[in-house]
């Protein structure tokens, strides 16, 4: 027969690991899942120069692929969800290859990531699932004079 000592020890490893594991399936579940294909609302959306198209996301392990089509021409996106900097190469000022570094964390449910270029202000892109179920897309980027601009684009899921 177990003492009494014994059996609070017992019991109190057993609260332990369960908490523990409670809390690895708790962060897990509250990564949202931005799989999907979305269209913006115009409604709920505060842009510069226009909504932009909709996004088809897929996500595969910790790779999130975000791609747009504009007159049939589609381009992708891709974002690391393990902090891992992903580059993407696009047409600059006179046809030169202008490079964008995307660097993403997890900030609670929210995927924050950093946009770089070679120019002096990163843009800020904050991505989340509302309560409501549709996609929140927030993007800052600091204007002339030191002036924060914040748009902000939300999606409805269609598929």
């Amino acid at each position: 027969m177990m003492s009494r000592r014994a059996m609070q020890m017992k019991r109190a490893i057993l609260s332990a690991a369960l908490a523990v594991a409670l809390a690895a399936g708790t962060s897990a579940q509250d990564k949202p899942n931005f799989s999907g294909s979305w269209k913006p609302d115009p409604e709920r959306s505060k842009t510069i120069g226009g909504l932009g198209p909709a996004q088809t996301i897929t996500v595969e392990g910790s790779k999130m692929t975000v791609t747009i089509t504009l007159a049939g021409n589609s381009d992708s996106t891709v974002y690391m969800l393990d902090g891992t900097p992903s580059k993407k190469t696009m047409k600059g000022q006179g046809g030169q290859p202008l490079e964008q570094v995307y660097t993403s964390k997890w900030e609670g449910t929210v995927l924050v990531t950093t946009i770089t270029t070679p120019g002096p202000n990163p843009m800020i892109e904050h991505r989340s699932i509302e309560a409501d179920g549709t996609m929140k897309v927030e993007r800052t980027i600091v204007l002339k004079g030191n002036k924060p601009e914040t748009m902000a684009t939300v999606f409805k899921r269609i598929s």
